[in-house]
């Protein structure tokens, strides 16, 4: 995108509404979109649309890393904080998870914090599978675990048999 712009001898901001606001992606839920049109789409959102006394985190990858950043607005300036790496050579790293109808005309700084959230929980789940209900059950039993008259009298209490 960048590199684009300076191709195309552009301005950044020029280059993301062109990126961010063409007539294929106005109203098209961000969830189709490539990760630089989502780049694009929520920067320009922040700079055009964003209500003045909020602030919002963005995320965007490079070549081996993913980076997070708040954004918000003092005195008429966008100002850049606390920019930080996520995640390093993790070409996997899910950046957001939208919701259905999520859009850039009813885009807002809480839409923007659930799909992080999900992204984050889907990201832990990725890198910590959970064992399946059966494989579970398979290893309890592979374990020969010996239920006693107690245990199946608890049993039947617990279940009004």
């Amino acid at each position: 995108m960048f590199e684009n712009s300076q191709k195309r001898r552009q301005s950044v901001r020029k280059e993301l509404q062109w990126m961010g606001l063409t007539k294929k992606t106005k109203g098209e839920s961000l969830k189709n979109l490539e990760e630089e049109i989502v780049f694009a789409g929520l920067t320009n959102w922040i700079l055009n649309e964003m209500p003045q006394e909020e602030s919002t985190e963005i995320r965007f990858r490079t070549v081996n890393k993913v980076y997070q950043v708040t954004l918000y607005y003092h005195h008429r300036s966008l100002i850049a904080k606390g920019l930080k790496v996520i995640a390093e050579d993790d070409a996997e790293f899910i950046l957001y998870e939208w919701a259905e109808g999520i859009t850039y005309e009813n885009l807002t700084t809480e839409k923007i914090k659930q799909s992080m959230n999900k992204a984050d929980i889907m990201n832990y789940d990725r890198k910590n599978p959970s064992m399946e209900n059966d494989e579970m059950m398979k290893d309890i039993f592979d374990r020969g675990v010996e239920l006693t008259e107690d245990d199946m009298e608890l049993i039947d209490e617990f279940l009004n048999v």
